[in-house]
């Protein structure tokens, strides 16, 4: 069989799954590369015509390219979809075969095909307004499914209907509702049959007195049975003194990790760190969404252009930042199929209005911490000067100061993080921040959530009567010892009403 050839932009158009690059997008299992699986040979003009040659050129396009996943899954609808194969384009095998769910994950519960199809239409809108608004032909996905449709640029009829079958609606499940069978444990307790009496009516039984060795033998066996009864008892209260605490230490990783809500986990952008030290300009939230920010940041230096645009497009993280995610994804809470470790460029707004996340980093790093920030009392400000970055306390009380900075550049120099516990941008879930001043205090940030004894009180006082958290601010002091965190203790706290 001959290897499938490649499409006009380099892209080989087969069946996609991702797999793991360590901190390149991921899907469902936290990965960025692209697995290609073997299909039967196709005509070779297929990958010559107009329609895909279209699909390639909006998939390479700045709205789309940013994102790993989005080219992928607009890739893999138009293929399909081109091959007469349109009646395979489900929600359910999309989520499969594009974002790693399991065979029978149930898309009524993950809406992430959904969530991601409505970018992808906005961004096909953007792509054929501006940068494709020369383009004699447009690619729409109708709502109500995912098969997309090749139209003329100026939606007088449809292409020609031999390169394309009409589209089908096949299994599509979004109003699926969730079975309960899948979120209830079922225990079938056996009823335990009455006591027949000892003498039946009628009938007359001689009674024994107990010897001696009998009463031993009944004595022993009380003991023992005693004995383990009290074994029993001192288990079960130590177990529930064990459930009380726990719960109190880790009601914020369960209410993180939920069977009915995504969740990701994004570490920081150290190259976009790195950039803005170089070239001392600070990039907002709206430049790092959608990616111009290379485009306006100054060449700093002494930096030659490969090595500026090398910076922008590869994927750096701290060794912080991956000891943070490896840490989550040991919790018993986590949840594989609903957790994905998604680099910072990789994300979208609507992710963060539509699922719960972790955000490890500051604004300097992970940008979309500024969607926050108005909500926070305590948050990172940083200077054109490497180093010189400090905490504010926005309403200081009594004893507090207003500016925490990093101690001289000592052995022992006292530096400072943050951990903030909100609301999602839609209000309906959870954002955790993991923040510091350098890698030493988002370390210690991180130390304070996973330590029980620490984090357990914060906890309790902002529990609510239905066991639910109010958001809270911590602060966080720590001494940085070269890069690293010694110990860490929470210098101030904010419960927020």
């Amino acid at each position: 069989m001959e290897t499938p050839r490649k499409g006009p932009s380099g892209i080989r158009p087969a069946a996609l799954r991702t797999g793991t690059d360590g901190y390149g997008e991921p899907s469902a299992s936290g990965g960025g590369v692209a697995l290609l699986q073997a299909e039967p040979e196709q005509p070779r003009d297929f990958y010559s015509t107009e329609e895909w040659q279209l699909a390639c050129r909006v998939a390479a396009s700045k709205g789309l390219s940013k994102s790993e996943l989005l080219p992928k899954f607009l890739l893999h609808i138009c293929e399909l979809s081109l091959r007469g194969r349109a009646d395979e384009i489900t929600e359910q095998r999309i989520g499969t075969q594009i974002f790693n769910r399991p065979p029978d994950y149930n898309p009524g519960e993950d809406n992430i095909v959904r969530s991601y199809a409505r970018t992808m239409r906005k961004r096909l809108d953007d792509y054929f307004d501006h940068e494709g608004r020369h383009e004699r032909m447009r690619i729409h996905i109708p709502r109500g499914g995912y098969v997309p449709v090749f139209e003329p640029a100026h939606g007088i009829g449809r292409v020609d209907a031999r390169k394309l079958r009409e589209p089908m609606i096949s299994g599509f499940q979004a109003t699926q509702q969730p079975a309960f069978a899948d979120l209830l444990e079922v225990l079938e307790v056996q009823a335990v049959p009455p006591l027949r009496p000892a003498i039946a009516a009628g009938a007359v039984r001689q009674v024994r007195r107990p010897t001696l060795a009998s009463l031993w033998v009944v004595a022993l066996i009380a003991m023992i049975v005693g004995a383990l009864l009290a074994t029993a008892g001192w288990l079960k209260w130590t177990a529930i003194k064990t459930s009380h605490e726990r719960s109190a230490a880790h009601a914020i990783w369960s209410q993180l990790f939920q069977p009915n809500r995504n969740m990701l986990i994004v570490p920081a952008d150290s190259g976009l760190g790195i950039l803005e030290n170089l070239s001392k300009h600070a990039v907002t939230v709206e430049q790092y969404a959608n990616g111009s920010y290379l485009e306006q940041m100054p060449l700093p230096p002494g930096i030659d252009q490969g090595n500026f645009d090398d910076l922008g497009r590869q994927r750096y993280t701290s060794v912080a930042d991956l000891d943070i995610a490896a840490k989550l994804a040991r919790l018993p809470e986590y949840i594989p199929s609903r957790a994905q470790i998604r680099y910072p460029r990789g994300v979208m707004a609507d992710d963060l209005k539509e699922s719960n996340a972790i955000l490890i980093g500051s604004k300097h790093t992970n940008p979309w911490v500024m969607l926050f920030e108005k909500g926070m009392n305590f948050t990172l400000e940083y200077t054109s000067t490497v180093d010189e970055s400090y905490i504010v306390n926005h309403s200081p009380r009594t004893g507090e100061q207003k500016i925490y900075r990093n101690g001289a550049r000592d052995s022992s120099s006292p530096t400072y993080g943050v951990i903030a516990y909100l609301p999602s941008l839609d209000a309906s879930g959870h954002v955790l921040i993991i923040e510091g001043l350098n890698m030493a205090a988002t370390e210690a940030a991180a130390e304070i959530l996973f330590n029980e004894k620490m984090i357990g009180p914060v906890l309790q006082r902002a529990k609510l009567p239905d066991g639910t958290l109010r958001p809270f601010e911590l602060l966080v002091e720590t001494k940085s010892v070269g890069a690293t965190s010694p110990g860490a203790q929470i210098i101030d706290t904010r419960i927020h009403e």
